[in-house]
């Protein structure tokens, strides 16, 4: 096809055969059907003096699992097959630039190749985003020495789909504070007191939905005339799931640091602490039903490097089918169980106090973990007098409908707690604890 100066060649020539026409001006009608004819006489010349399938580009990267902030050398390499020379070629490696951001060198070339020739050149990048994210397409642009004509094609199968893990400084530190957190927690005990079954009478409660029948006591249900159930202790370890909303409602906040990504590092510490305690921990990912991830449980140390690669490649995305998710976790997870739901409760209270319902149903302790949107989206922001009011106007009308949600499920004993970046990973941490001292799950 016509390059850049091609066209403008055929502009100019198109100009002056009007100009000449309309002057009557021979000579400017000579020199536009000179531009016009060099213009289209070389095109099919270049066409034939070249093969594209002659040049061979490729992309090596050093991993395709790196960690966000973590730097990530790319080199392309081009290689001349033939016995073509090829006087001008532009190579252009692709990247989206929200997610990774150039360091060192350019993803773009300009030069020549002789035959037989390998080139190489290379750059570096810095992840930004973590989740799953390409690099791509290679597109190679050919031209003739004086630009007038050209031919561009993108590189097949160039598309290279890059894992990007948490920042390593952030597993570190979660390490470091779930080994510090299950020392804490492990002094002076070693097993937890497990509510609901074993030989130790440990008191009388009111009935919530999902008690067993058999644990009802008809005399004290008859003195307060409403159901009462006892309660036993026996030691155990518990089986804690998390499930966390990856719906697109929760891509809400800075970029890196939306309500999602903290409640993708919340669920790690979570489950590095609940490891470190010997409880066993398995995971779930929702959004529609592309979208659900389910990951079993174990107690093993190489579990949360599993769960790493569980989470890492999850962007949020997608509507948000609570009530069609639980029912597939429920059809493949029956052991009765500490869950924590996060989610930022942006759906219909019905439909949460529905799929919660349906976890009691099976017997499950549950706590919700809601990360409140104008919390996450106005966090370290600069708000002008107009943006503080929209933003308390937002804030007051998601506290109503977290406490639509919460009044909904109180008759299940469920605990819904709003959280922001600042206490999230502290909420969490507190409830897993208290959790921990009562024994709330198997």
């Amino acid at each position: 096809m016509l390059g850049g100066k091609g066209r403008q060649l055929i502009m100019m020539g198109v100009f002056l055969l009007t100009a000449g026409f309309s002057f009557t001006n021979y000579y400017l009608i000579i020199v536009a059907m000179f531009f016009l004819y060099a213009t289209f006489v070389s095109l099919p010349g270049f066409d034939s003096s070249i093969n594209v399938e002659e040049l061979h580009v490729r992309r090596i990267v050093g991993n395709t699992k790196v960690f966000k902030d973590d730097f990530l050398h790319v080199t392309v390499e081009i290689e001349n097959s033939g016995s073509t020379k090829f006087d001008f070629i532009e190579i252009f490696d692709d990247y989206n630039t929200e997610v990774f951001r150039l360091v060192v060198g350019e993803n773009s070339i300009t030069t020549r190749i002789d035959p037989h020739q390998v080139l190489k050149y290379s750059y570096i990048l810095q992840p930004i985003v973590r989740g799953e994210h390409d690099i791509g397409p290679i597109t190679v642009t050919i031209k003739d020495r004086l630009g007038f004509n050209s031919e561009e094609r993108v590189v097949p199968n160039s598309i290279q789909t890059m894992v990007i893990y948490p920042p390593y400084e952030m597993i570190k530190m979660i390490e470091s504070l779930g080994a510090k957190r299950a020392v804490n927690m492990s002094y002076g005990v070693h097993k937890t007191r497990k509510v609901g079954s074993g030989n130790e009478f440990r008191g009388l409660r009111k009935y919530a939905f999902g008690d067993q029948y058999r644990l009802i006591d008809w005399r004290a249900s008859m003195r307060a005339q409403k159901l009462i159930v006892r309660e036993f202790e026996a030691e155990s370890n518990l089986s804690v799931v998390v499930i966390v909303d990856a719906s697109e409602s929760m891509a809400g906040g800075a970029v890196d640091n939306t309500k999602f990504e903290y409640s993708i590092l919340s669920a790690m510490l979570l489950a590095k602490i609940a490891m470190e305690q010997q409880d066993t921990v398995a995971m779930v990912l929702f959004n529609d039903e592309k979208g659900f991830k389910f990951l079993n449980s174990s107690k093993r140390k190489s579990h949360f490097f599993s769960i790493l690669d569980f989470v890492a490649n999850v962007t949020p995305q997608g509507k948000k089918l609570i009530n069609w998710s639980i029912e597939q976790f429920t059809k493949r997870f029956q052991k009765r169980s500490l869950i924590f739901l996060i989610t930022d409760l942006e759906l219909k209270q019905e439909n949460i106090a529905k799929s919660i319902l349906k976890l009691r149903s099976y017997g499950h302790s549950v706590v919700v973990i809601a990360p409140f949107s104008p919390w996450f989206e106005v966090h370290e922001v600069e708000l002008g007098a107009t943006e503080k009011a929209l933003a308390e106007a937002i804030s007051e009308e998601m506290m109503q409908h977290v406490l639509l949600v919460k009044k909904e499920v109180q008759a299940l004993s469920v605990p819904v707690i709003s959280v922001g970046p600042d206490d999230m990973f502290e909420v969490i941490m507190r409830e897993y604890q208290e959790a921990k001292r009562v024994g709330k799950a198997e």
